[in-house]
């Protein structure tokens, strides 16, 4: 099983101004990163089947990786886990390394080289969910963008296809 972990905005990428012809001095609303909620993701894929499992948090940081990997382990159990990760800030668990500790014979954490995203299956999920929901795509609000995600990681539980190829 391989895990990573991807942000989303509710706006596009860039500032879009889109104005007819004749229409001058109109004003139109343009993306302001001020005030956008960036959507944090935790996600792992299962290499033998493609099973997408995912966890939004409020931040990346070890106690909400923590989380998730105890979300991993209670949906798996009784087998155990071999988590492939990268080298993320994020994926360090200071206050969890007992937790691993005590819990080794259900879960291992294995940590990919750095900068080699190209061997971990996840990104090509996110590179799947960017095509699908957030690519070239205007969310006036983070619940929208949200229930887009949703609606993107619920096809990939369902349809494994679309992740499994990559």
């Amino acid at each position: 099983m391989a895990a990573s972990s991807s942000q989303a905005r509710p706006g596009p990428t860039s500032p879009c101004r889109l104005q007819r012809s004749g229409l001058r001095n109109a004003v139109y609303p343009s993306y302001t990163p001020l005030h956008t909620k960036t959507a944090h993701v935790f996600g792992a894929v299962t290499l033998d089947h493609a099973d997408f499992t995912y966890r939004f948090a409020e931040v990346f940081n070890g106690e909400t990786f923590h989380e998730f990997i105890k979300q991993l382990v209670a949906k798996y159990a009784p087998r155990k886990i071999f988590l492939v990760i990268d080298n993320g800030p994020c994926h360090w668990l200071d206050d969890g390394k007992a937790w691993l500790s005590q819990n080794a014979d259900k879960i291992e954490l294995h940590r990919l080289p750095a900068y080699s995203p190209e061997f971990n299956p996840t990104e090509g999920v996110w590179k799947v969910t960017r095509k699908m929901a957030t690519h070239n795509r205007f969310y006036p609000t983070t619940n929208e963008r949200d229930g887009a995600l949703v609606r993107t990681f619920k096809t990939f539980q369902r349809r494994p296809d679309l992740v499994a190829a990559h």
